[in-house]
């Protein structure tokens, strides 16, 4: 196996985009709690929600990173499989929050409330783009947490190769969640559910929603990637 001389030179566990993502994520909740004191009712709890499942894909990258460091050497690929299975599950649940922009358009209440040029409207747009940008950005991370161990392990090649396969299938796993209602626990507690889901989605308007969302979710990785190897000078 050959090492990645820029999957050694990039540090995936200690970085600032950690602490800005955990900055915003305590952004996003603090707007969701002033917008349930200011209407007095709390119709956003679920973005909350949808934004923790988004961290978990986050965390199990971390996880694999510090094992791929940490593990003997003869427990490393099995572990490294399993891990990466988790983060495939987990992963559709970042770029799934862009899809909440849906209640937003259809919940019925576009330019209400707060006054006659329809403030919450622009407030609640506002919460919605920072838990989507939010959600993209825990994927982005997440992502390139995987390709540094697959590149490490292999080639630069492979490793773009992982990221391409995992954008689409995260955009069809988004049509799972979005579409189909599917979570991603089902994997473990209701497989045969997933299997109908996955048979389910195999249908012309399914393979559509999968290919726009996976160039989506590849184009922004390529866009953040290209932004911090500029940044980074390499």
């Amino acid at each position: 196996m050959t090492d990645s001389r820029s999957a050694h030179k990039y540090n995936p566990v200690v970085t600032p985009m950690v602490t800005v993502l955990l900055a915003l994520t305590a952004v996003c909740f603090c707007l969701v709690v002033l917008r349930a004191f200011r209407v007095e009712r709390d119709e956003y709890g679920f973005l909350l929600w949808n934004l923790f499942l988004a961290w978990l894909p986050l965390v199990v990258s971390i996880a694999a990173i510090l094992y791929s460091r940490l593990a003997p050497k003869r427990l490393l690929t099995p572990g490294l499989v399993i891990l990466g299975i988790a983060w495939l599950l987990l992963f559709p649940n970042a770029p799934y929050l862009t899809t909440d922009f849906i209640h937003l358009l259809f919940g019925g209440r576009l330019f209400t409330s707060f006054n006659s040029i329809g403030l919450l409207f622009w407030f609640d747009l506002i919460v919605y783009f920072l838990f989507a940008w939010c959600g993209l950005l825990l994927g982005y991370l997440s992502m390139r947490h995987f390709q540094a161990i697959v590149q490490r392990y292999s080639s630069l090649a492979v490793g773009w190769a992982f990221v391409i396969a995992a954008s689409f299938l995260g955009g069809f796993g988004v049509y799972l969640g979005r579409v189909v209602r599917l979570n991603s626990w089902d994997a473990v507690f209701s497989p045969f559910r997933l299997i109908e889901g996955v048979i389910e989605g195999l249908t012309p308007d399914a393979a559509v929603f999968t290919f726009m969302f996976g160039f989506f979710i590849f184009g922004i990785y390529v866009s953040l990637y290209a932004l911090q190897r500029d940044r980074s000078g390499s």
